[in-house]
């Protein structure tokens, strides 16, 4: 019996684990705070009337400051500080030459992408780890502005 109930414990506190730690990673546009939007800032300057439009993170436990993904008004941004390969690639919509969309949503160890060409031969990815409807809300709304913006 009591080993049972040491088990019925045991898997209430692993549930909890996950939802809290679920509820915790998460960071998007709709949820940075003032401190998050002011440590971007600090990584990737915006300018005078540039705006976060959808933000994701794929930084794991470390969160958005580890890695972060990007998409404002005026370009596409990508980070990852980890203070061994730390890179971080930024590129205006009219130095981009072509936007690749990979899924990997139904691969549930990778992380869906942007490939980024740029002419200047600055390429690089954008990192969505998400599900397949965020996904592509990420991947739709780089395209309409890059069209928009070429």
């Amino acid at each position: 019996m009591e080993k049972k109930l040491a088990l019925k414990q045991q898997l209430v506190m692993l549930l909890v684990s996950m939802l809290v730690l679920s509820a915790c990673g998460g960071r998007n546009e709709d949820n940075l705070s003032k401190e998050d939007q002011q440590f971007i800032h600090r990584i990737v300057p915006l300018e005078k009337g540039e705006r976060i439009e959808l933000f994701e993170t794929n930084g794991g436990l470390k969160g958005f400051k580890t890695a972060g993904n990007f998409i404002t008004n005026q370009r596409l941004v990508h980070y990852w500080i980890d203070g061994r390969n730390d890179e971080i690639n930024a590129i205006e919509y009219d130095q981009i030459d072509s936007l690749r969309a990979v899924d990997k949503t139904k691969v549930s160890r990778d992380a869906s992408y942007l490939q980024v060409y740029g002419s200047n031969q600055n390429n690089f990815k954008i990192y969505i780890d998400a599900d397949s409807a965020r996904t592509w809300v990420f991947f739709n709304k780089a395209m309409e502005n890059w069209k928009e913006k070429r």
